[in-house]
């Protein structure tokens, strides 16, 4: 699967909410994400871990760019019972490289999903991936820069990192 990326610092999500309403955006729900980060040779190897009630295996490749950036991702859902047993395998096949806590907030916009996102000990922020299972890259490409456009988001702080490379 594809998808266009982009994330974004942000002070508070206020004037982002009145915007989401505005375009009529659903709201989707409170998640709480845990995501174990391990080292790989290329690419971003991570389990997460959702509300301690579902799981993910997530492998994705992307450039760390100042602009909408296209993410190859693969995800594997995983049964509560393995989760610990590959967290252990992970660990000691390829080291932890960081540990992510946020909680993230679930808008839904046509085809992108709209994140906005309380990481602890970095702050907040807003993510957009728009997915192309429905739609074209070229269309996913598009969608992306028209909700940049109607969220203000041209003039906050882009971000080309994952969260388990961000510095605070």
């Amino acid at each position: 699967m594809k998808n266009v990326e982009s994330k974004f610092k942000l002070r508070e999500f206020d004037e982002i909410k009145i915007s989401l309403k505005r375009i009529k955006a659903k709201y989707a729900g409170k998640l709480n994400q845990l995501d174990t980060y391990y080292y790989c040779q290329k690419g971003r190897l991570k389990i997460r871990e959702i509300n301690n009630r579902c799981f993910e295996l997530i492998y994705y490749q992307r450039p760390d760019i100042d602009k909408p950036k296209i993410s190859n991702l693969q995800v594997i859902n995983l049964k509560s019972n393995q989760v610990e047993s590959l967290k252990k395998l992970f660990k000691d096949a390829f080291g932890v490289k960081n540990i992510i806590k946020k909680v993230r907030y679930l808008w839904l916009y046509k085809n992108t999903r709209i994140h906005l996102d309380i990481v602890k000990d970095l702050g907040k922020f807003i993510e957009l991936e728009t997915i192309d299972r429905k739609i074209s890259l070229k269309e996913a490409k598009l969608e992306h820069a028209i909700i940049i456009k109607l969220l203000s988001l041209s003039k906050a702080k882009r971000l080309s990192q994952s969260y388990c490379e961000i510095k605070i």
